[in-house]
């Protein structure tokens, strides 16, 4: 539901670039995208540990079920806010997509957007020039040359917010007639769900396998809001990690980038996707 659990500390950024040389150009954005986006795109399920008990309380799990169900069917737009910054984006099931993240690594502001319209029609920009990309272009893409998917799974996945593994890692939940569900869930199993930390795990305990989180649902039962908090373990300190959900059902309104707007993906874009 939200990623960006296991994203590491933005100072580490700087003692990347400094070991690797990377202070600027493409180096600079493969950097900052590989930190971020550590927790941020389609990690997937890391870990084999076992699921929490069931829950006492099975219509909050019912509830929350059949409002991710929902989710998966409908139109809709996104709010997620994760350590290192904050990722918006529309979705259609129909396969029309936007997202961008926006962030600060170790006091450097950048953002990543991207465009998925269908028919092959695929566009990326970036707000960090480096050499051969423009930060004012849109670059309108090959999927068929993109092997990897670090930075396009940020707006190509198909569950950005990660509500259906969020939704089966739930422990208990416990449903109140204001439409408020409220629970805990499973840390250890990695992905974009967990925390890859070793060490951090083991600072948690127990704790790790009932993580609070708090869910609002709409009059309509429909997702509104997710609110995780992750328990503060050895010197890293409390942190409240979110999402929030709108205009579920209605039209998405993307504008597709044209003209003086768009150019085709260069070797140096390509590079920059596949890194």
């Amino acid at each position: 539901m939200v990623r960006g659990v296991q994203v590491r500390a933005a100072g580490l950024v700087g003692d990347r670039w400094r070991r690797s040389g990377l202070l600027g150009g493409a180096g600079l954005v493969a950097v900052l995208v590989a930190l971020v986006l550590t927790g941020c795109g389609g990690g997937g399920d890391g870990g084999n540990a076992t699921s929490a008990a069931a829950s006492a309380d099975p219509a909050g799990k019912e509830a929350l079920a059949a409002a991710v169900k929902a989710l998966q069917g409908s139109t809709y737009a996104y709010t997620m806010k994760i350590d290192e910054g904050t990722v918006t984006g529309v979705v259609d099931p129909a396969g029309k997509r936007q997202a961008r993240l926006d962030s600060v690594a170790s006091g450097v502001k950048f953002s990543l957007e991207g465009i998925v319209l269908g028919g092959g029609e695929r566009y990326f920009r970036t707000s960090i020039p480096a050499t051969g990309v423009s930060a004012k272009r849109w670059y309108r893409f090959d999927r068929t040359k993109v092997a990897k998917t670090g930075i396009i799974g940020l707006f190509e996945t198909t569950d950005p917010t990660s509500s259906q593994d969020f939704a089966g890692r739930v422990a208990d939940a416990r449903l109140d007639s204001g439409g408020r569900i409220t629970g805990t869930y499973d840390l250890t199993r990695g992905g974009d769900l967990g925390l890859a930390d070793q060490a951090g795990l083991t600072a948690l305990g127990e704790r790790a396998r009932a993580v609070p989180f708090t869910v609002v649902l709409d009059a309509q039962g429909r997702l509104a809001s997710v609110r995780i908090t992750v328990p503060a373990y050895g010197k890293t300190a409390e942190r409240a990690l979110a999402v929030d959900y709108r205009d579920q059902g209605k039209i998405v309104q993307i504008p597709v980038p044209k003209g003086s707007e768009v150019a085709a993906a260069n070797a140096a874009v390509y590079s920059l996707l596949n890194n």
